[in-house]
C-alpha cells in the first residue's frame, strides 16, 4: 500500500500530512516541536529503518538537526554541530538538511547561517565541520556585499558519484566539490540574465544605463572585491536527479537552467509574470517538468503573489511556461511561497504541493493542473517535503 506524507514545516512546528496513493483525503498530525521555527526536513529511507530529519531552530534553545524514526519522538540535540572556534563565529539556525549518498548509509549533511555545511556519519547523531567550504579563501565574501550574514540553503548530490555535490549559498555563489568536501569551486558566477530579465529588474530598481555599463554591470569580475553574487544570488538550487548534468536555479532575478553541471547557464525566465521568486521543484517523472512560483517583485517590491496564487510549470525544459491556478485562491490573494515551499512525488500521475506564507498548503495529484487545500489553518509554512513508501 503506498502511504504518502507531507512533512510541512511551519514558523511555530512541524506537521505531517499523510494519505494513501490516491491523494484524496489527507490526514493531519498534531503540532511536531511546538515553539521551533521548521526551516526544512528530509526523509531518509536508506535503511530499513527510516530516519527523518528537521532544520529546527529556536530562540531559547537555539538551532538543531531534530531527528526520529517514528515522527513521534524527536531528539534535537546535536553535538559538533559549530564553526571551529578560531574562525569567531557562531551557528545561528539550521537551513537546509539533506542525506547523503546511498553508498554511505548514515552520512547526513546540514547547511546553516552564517552559511556553513557540516557533515554527520551517525545519522545526524553528531555533526563535523565541513572545513573545505567553511574555511573557503571566499568566505569574506559571502552576504550582501560582504557585510551581511549569509545561509547555505541549498545541498545537491550527484546520484552518479558520492564525492560530486553542490551547495548554494544566499550572496555567496553556488559551489562544486569532486572530492567529498574537500576543495570547492564555483559554479554560479556565469548565471547571467539575457537582456530582457536585465532590462525588468534595472527598470524596477530604476537604474537603466547604457548597453555598455548593463553588460559590464552583469558580468562582474571573480572576487576579491564586492561579491557581484549580491544582485543576483541564487535563492535555490536544484539537480535533477533524472538527469544529473542538469541544474535548475531560481535566482534573484530570473529562473535558469544548466545541462553541464553548472559550468554555463541558460536564462528561461521568458514566459514568466515576474524574474522574482524562492522555490523551486523538479518532476521525479517527466524528464523536462519544473514547478515554480514567481512573486510581484515588479512593482515596489511587493514579493508576493499578485492577487491570483499561481504555480507555473514548464514541460520542455523552460521554452514555455502553463499558468495553474485551477483550486488555487484568487482573485484576492496575496501571499508568498518560501524557498522551501514546493516539492513533487514522483508518482503517476505527479502529485505537486506547495505551502504558502499565510499558513494553507495546497495538493494537485495531476500535474499541477487541479488544486485542493489540504486542511487546517497552519502557522507560516516554511517548507514543504514529500516522502512515498510502498
Amino acid at each position: 500500500m503506498t502511504t504518502v506524507r507531507l512533512i510541512v514545516g511551519t514558523k511555530k512546528a512541524a506537521f505531517v500530512y499523510t494519505t494513501d496513493g490516491t491523494r484524496e483525503d489527507w490526514e493531519l498530525s498534531e503540532p511536531i516541536l511546538a515553539g521551533w521555527s521548521i526551516y526544512n526536513a528530509a526523509a531518509d529511507v536508506r535503511s530499513d529503518q527510516p530516519h527523518y530529519y528537521l532544520s529546527a531552530n529556536h530562540w531559547a534553545w537555539g538551532p538543531s538537526v531534530a531527528r526520529s524514526t517514528d515522527l513521534k519522538e524527536w531528539d534535537f540535540r546535536s553535538p559538533g554541530l559549530a564553526f571551529p572556534e578560531d574562525l569567531g563565529i557562531a551557528v545561528q539556525n539550521v537551513w537546509n538538511v539533506r542525506p547523503g549518498p546511498d553508498e554511505q548509509p548514515g552520512v547526513v549533511y546540514a547547511g546553516t547561517q552564517p552559511a556553513g555545511l557540516f557533515r554527520s556519519e551517525d545519522w545526524g547523531e553528531t555533526w563535523t565541520s565541513v572545513d573545505g567550504l567553511n574555511r573557503h579563501e571566499y568566505r569574506k565574501y559571502w552576504g550582501w556585499t560582504g557585510g551581511g550574514e549569509s545561509c547555505l540553503h541549498s545541498i545537491e548530490i550527484d546520484p552518479r558519484d558520492a564525492r560530486r555535490f553542490y551547495v548554494a549559498i544566499s550572496a555567496g555563489y553556488a559551489y562544486v566539490t569532486q572530492d567529498g568536501g574537500d576543495s570547492w569551486d564555483i559554479r554560479a558566477h556565469r548565471v547571467i540574465p539575457r537582456p530582457e530579465t536585465r532590462r525588468r529588474f534595472d527598470e524596477q530598481q530604476g537604474q537603466l544605463g547604457s548597453d555598455a555599463e548593463t553588460e559590464q554591470k552583469y558580468t562582474p569580475p571573480l572576487p576579491p572585491g564586492v561579491d557581484p553574487a549580491a544582485e543576483n544570488e541564487m535563492h535555490k538550487l536544484r539537480i535533477d536527479p533524472k538527469n544529473p548534468d542538469r541544474l535548475w536555479g531560481q535566482a534573484h532575478i530570473g529562473v535558469y537552467r544548466s545541462d553541464n553541471g553548472g559550468e554555463s547557464w541558460e536564462d528561461v525566465t521568458e514566459g514568466l509574470p515576474s524574474f522574482h521568486g524562492f522555490p523551486i521543484a523538479i518532476a521525479r517523472r517527466e524528464p523536462d517538468a519544473v514547478f515554480v512560483v514567481p512573486l510581484a517583485f515588479e512593482r515596489d517590491n511587493f514579493r508576493v503573489v499578485d492577487g491570483q496564487f499561481a504555480v507555473y510549470r514548464t514541460r520542455d525544459a523552460g521554452t514555455s511556461w502553463d499558468r495553474l491556478t485551477d483550486g488555487l485562491p484568487g482573485p484576492h490573494s496575496y501571499q508568498s511561497v518560501y524557498r522551501e515551499g514546493l516539492d513533487t512525488d514522483g508518482l503517476d500521475q505527479e502529485g505537486v504541493y506547495v505551502g504558502t506564507s499565510n499558513g494553507q498548503v495546497f495538493a494537485s495529484n495531476d500535474g499541477g493542473d487541479h488544486w485542493q487545500r489540504l486542511p487546517g489553518d497552519l502557522p507560516p509554512v516554511l517548507s514543504v517535503t514529500c516522502t512515498v513508501t510502498e
